[in-house]
């Protein structure tokens, strides 16, 4: 678990930062289920936000007893997001590239309540931020997270681990983009 709270965590924790969301906002996070977003569903209900996360069925349940909207992804996807969340979306997390940032703005979230780690270009185009690992990679982020952790306030989800001599193997599903929390790697 360790291992992957600092490359995850500090990335859920930058995205989270860089959005800003508090009580009164509803945030929409892509790639909910994953490594980096099932982190950032969690940091951002622990301040307070409507979260909806944007996952397929079988992590639905997860998302729910976390305090997370589920919402599947595809076709159709902003209108069940227009009615998950009343029509108001205030910020927008995406941790899985691929039109996300222009479905925050179709959804009329604003720029600088838009954060990607996956799709820079997008993020250009409308100055949407790019907050990612390196702007929460510290000490103190990561201390924090590990506190979150071992009180059972933030779970980091591991979908699977494979020994180092099966490298191939583990790339091979992290490609597929389709798992639920980290992949991690043995010595």
């Amino acid at each position: 678990m360790a291992g992957s709270l600092y490359v995850a965590g500090t990335t859920a924790y930058a995205t989270v930062f860089a959005v800003d969301p508090g009580p009164a906002d509803t945030v929409v996070i892509s790639g909910a289920a994953g490594g980096a977003g099932s982190l950032a569903v969690q940091l951002a209900r622990r301040r307070g936000a409507t979260v909806i996360g944007l996952a397929s069925e079988p992590n639905h349940a997860w998302l729910t007893a976390h305090g997370v909207v589920p919402v599947e992804y595809g076709n159709g996807m902003a209108e069940r997001i227009r009615q998950a969340s009343d029509g108001n979306v205030d910020a927008f997390i995406d941790t899985f590239g691929g039109g996300y940032v222009e479905l925050a703005v179709e959804l009329g979230v604003r720029p600088e309540r838009i954060n990607t780690i996956r799709d820079w270009q997008a993020a250009a185009k409308i100055r949407a931020r790019t907050y990612g690992e390196g702007s929460a990679a510290c000490a103190v982020v990561l201390g924090e997270l590990a506190r979150l952790a071992a009180r059972g306030e933030l779970e980091v989800k591991i979908a699977r681990t494979y020994p180092l001599e099966q490298v191939r193997d583990a790339f091979r599903e992290l490609e597929r983009r389709h798992t639920h929390g980290k992949i991690v790697l043995r010595p």
